[in-house]
């Protein structure tokens, strides 16, 4: 069911790759750094935030994280199949493919399931793509950044995206509309119990 399609004016494909993922994350944290943080208080490095102050990530850093082309792990290892909307969900769509940043992807177990005792560490990335036919319709993502003031109960900062990119519900809403939901499964996910 999964086609070639666009994301706004990024080509998603089929979201492997062979980029060491130690270097792209390294390289989106820089972006990060550049795009939103520091300034004009003191900081003798403008690129980072105080140590004191907690992280705040934006809606399009959380969105270009969240469409970056490489080093993703697929739920259950399958990254060119969608799996069936869940009865109860709370997504329209009628297909999903759930991915994982590679430290997200340390708490799945060798099926690519999560493991029943998972915590996911912080800048664990988790991305729902759900589809309307075979074009994403939806991005929903997680990030975990514990102490983040975008963050909700269990840490995440959550985002949802449109096909075009633009934002439906924003990180400062802190989970408001999909935390209620989640919190019965593991950490804050609902894969296993959805997709067992």
């Amino acid at each position: 069911m999964r086609g070639a399609h666009s994301m706004g004016r990024i080509q998603l494909g089929h979201l492997m790759g062979t980029v060491n993922m130690r270097s792209a994350l390294a390289a989106t944290w820089a972006l990060i750094a550049l795009m939103g943080c520091g300034g004009g208080d003191g900081n003798p490095n403008p690129a980072a935030p105080p140590p004191s102050s907690p992280s705040v990530i934006t809606d399009a850093q959380l969105r270009a994280l969240a469409t970056a082309s490489a080093g993703w792990t697929h739920y259950k290892n399958r990254p060119i199949d969608t799996l069936p909307r869940a009865g109860g969900s709370g997504h329209a769509e009628s297909r999903l493919l759930t991915r994982f940043n590679a430290v997200a992807a340390t708490q799945l177990d060798g099926a690519g399931k999560v493991r029943t005792a998972a915590s996911f560490p912080d800048s664990s990335l988790i991305v729902k793509e759900l589809y309307t036919g075979s074009v994403i319709t939806t991005l929903a993502v997680m990030m975990k950044l514990r102490g983040s003031p975008n963050a909700s109960a269990g840490g995440w900062v959550w985002g949802y995206f449109d096909g075009a990119g633009n934002v439906r519900i924003a990180a400062a809403n802190r989970g408001a509309a999909c935390a209620g939901c989640h919190s019965v499964g593991i950490d804050y996910t609902r894969m296993n119990d959805s997709h067992p």
